[in-house]
């Protein structure tokens, strides 16, 4: 029983940490939003806003060169939970967007579809998730942005196409996203 309390204590320091070391950043939440309460330990920070979620995780402490393993560890994971929870073309839902560096900060930016049958109804919510790794404190966090869900087939999007000339929600999407990654900064 030692060795499970040690653990959960473990875990609880290790969250308190990366929360602590989150402090010296300087995240905007998007003109309009409205910060929320999450109940999720690894959740900084929760907003919505327009039909639109803003949420900052991180699972603390990397070396800088685990991160592309790590941006694929956390794919991989958020795959494993769509098909815990049956959402359609998992295999096909992460689609590579761009790399993207600000004035502090480089990004690996991923768009991501999840499809789900909800009350009886296919429903979409795109995302677009930039990862990455804050040198300082080493650790790392995943930004993402997230729409919907809308009824499928839907017009406003097409799964698994990204068009930022067409479609307007990807585009949107794409314009909150720059907004957010060119102002993180460090605390002053």
């Amino acid at each position: 029983m030692d060795k499970d309390l040690h653990q959960t204590a473990a875990d609880a320091a290790r969250i308190m940490n990366y929360k602590k070391h989150a402090e010296q950043l300087s995240v905007p939440v998007l003109k309009g939003f409205e910060r929320k309460a999450d109940g999720n330990p690894l959740t900084i920070l929760l907003a919505e806003g327009y039909g639109f979620t803003e949420q900052l995780t991180s699972d603390g402490h990397i070396e800088s060169d685990q991160f592309e393993q790590h941006v694929d560890l956390a794919i991989n994971n958020t795959k494993q939970f769509m098909l815990n929870n049956g959402c359609e073309n998992v295999d096909g839902s992460f689609i590579y967007h761009k790399d993207y560096k600000s004035e502090s900060f480089q990004f690996k930016l991923y768009f991501c579809d999840m499809i789900a049958q909800v009350g009886g109804e296919r429903k979409i919510i795109r995302q677009l998730i930039a990862y990455f790794f804050e040198p300082k404190m080493r650790d790392f966090y995943q930004l993402t942005l997230s729409v919907g869900p809308f009824s499928m087939p839907t017009e406003k999007l097409k799964p698994g196409v990204i068009d930022l000339q067409n479609d307007q929600v990807t585009a949107t999407l794409d314009k909150m996203m720059t907004t957010l990654t060119d102002n993180i900064q460090y605390r002053q």
